[in-house]
């Protein structure tokens, strides 16, 4: 055999047998954990791999590095491919579904080189479900010894399995599991903070701070009313205690007496200006809309005056007796006589009595006057006959 046809033998040997290890190991596919692509979540970190199957084996081309593109379509928003790595990853920001084509393809540099570089492509979708979100991101506060109920929500609709995952809520408070409504009748007052978990499947849950305030009861408070009369300044205090901020004061029901107001700061003052019997009901109302009310009722006498119009004759020697009278004002009234009194006759100042046994003949005018517990004063000129 000619050194020609040896070399031709050789060559075609060697052709050959590269043939068969190009044909065995120059088929590049996706591995089949490729085609598995999960769902996705809104809002949540995602991460999915695109591979090639493992070194040595069918489908693995000439084997890593790769490098990995999207051809067509688009990934869903927020994600990237990785060019040498194939992972598909970040944070989706939009829920949806989107298809595109991922070319998989080896990387030539560092090759042998009998490697003759190969490509793949496939199509891929990737959905990405509405992300969970609680959106209660605050709780009423509540009222020791009241009914509290508040329900939390979120932007998905579907039934939740709804937790307290750290904190504790206000005793006598309870969370219900299946819709989500904190109730109960809180015991204590204070500031409670809590997370509370939504779960709505597998995939989707989300946990929001949350606290609930719990307050005492506003309560109102008053002193014994004072004595009032027509005319006579008049002033009492009322005061609120628990709930929050300031309070907001009015009269809820019936009414006060004319001339007197309920103030900003909880005190009924004025002058009245009829007498009668009022009966009225004094709100307070803190900041949060908690409501104390005081039912009440003031009494306004008339204004003092003397009601005697006339006194009866005395007579020398005769035990006399007269007692002077009065309207309204406020009791005890005291009395005072201006100018002469028959001569053995006496005024009892508390009383009011004139008694006595007149000793001289005559006509004796004298003026009365008569001052009640409030200070009003009442006068009156009166005469008294003493016949012989």
């Amino acid at each position: 055999m000619s050194r020609r046809t040896r070399f031709a033998r050789v060559l075609v040997a060697t052709v050959v047998l590269a043939g068969v290890f190009v044909t065995t190991a120059a088929a590049l596919r996706f591995s089949d954990e490729s085609y598995i692509v999960p769902q996705g979540v809104a809002g949540m970190p995602y991460s999915h791999t695109f591979s090639a199957p493992p070194s040595g084996t069918s489908g693995a081309g000439c084997d890593p590095p790769y490098i990995f593109r999207v051809l067509q379509g688009a990934l869903p928003p927020g994600l990237s491919l990785g060019q040498t790595s194939g992972v598909v990853s970040g944070t989706p920001t939009q829920a949806g579904a989107w298809s595109f084509w991922v070319q998989l393809t080896d990387d030539p540099s560092g090759k042998e080189s009998w490697c003759l570089p190969l490509s793949a492509e496939r199509e891929f979708t990737i959905s990405i479900l509405p992300g969970l979100a609680i959106t209660t991101t605050t709780a009423a506060p509540g009222t020791v010894g009241a009914t509290y109920s508040a329900a939390l929500a979120t932007d998905l609709p579907g039934q939740k399995a709804w937790s307290v995952s750290s904190g504790a809520l206000p005793a006598g408070l309870t969370l219900g599991a299946a819709d989500g409504v904190i109730s109960g009748t809180p015991t204590t007052a204070g500031s409670f903070p809590f997370v509370v978990k939504a779960v709505l499947d597998d995939k989707r849950s989300d946990t929001q701070d949350l606290t609930i305030v719990v307050r005492a009861p506003v309560e109102i408070a008053a002193p014994p009313a004072p004595p009032s009369e027509v005319g006579v300044p008049f002033r009492l205090p009322l005061s609120a205690s628990g709930g929050a901020g300031a309070y907001t004061w009015s009269v809820s029901g019936g009414a006060l007496p004319r001339g007197l107001v309920l103030s900003a700061d909880g005190t009924i003052v004025g002058t009245p200006s009829l007498a009668g019997r009022y009966a009225f009901t004094a709100s307070a109302s803190d900041t949060e809309g908690r409501v104390a009310v005081l039912p009440a009722t003031l009494v306004v006498a008339p204004k003092l005056a003397i009601s005697t119009l006339l006194l009866r004759q005395a007579k020398v020697g005769r035990l006399y007796r007269a007692k002077l009278a009065t309207t309204g004002g406020v009791k005890p009234t005291k009395w005072r006589a201006f100018g002469r009194l028959p001569r053995g006759i006496r005024l009892d100042r508390t009383l009011g009595v004139l008694s006595g046994t007149p000793t001289k003949p005559g006509r004796y005018r004298v003026t009365f006057k008569a001052v009640d517990a409030l200070g009003v004063k009442s006068s009156k000129t009166l005469v008294i006959s003493v016949l012989a």
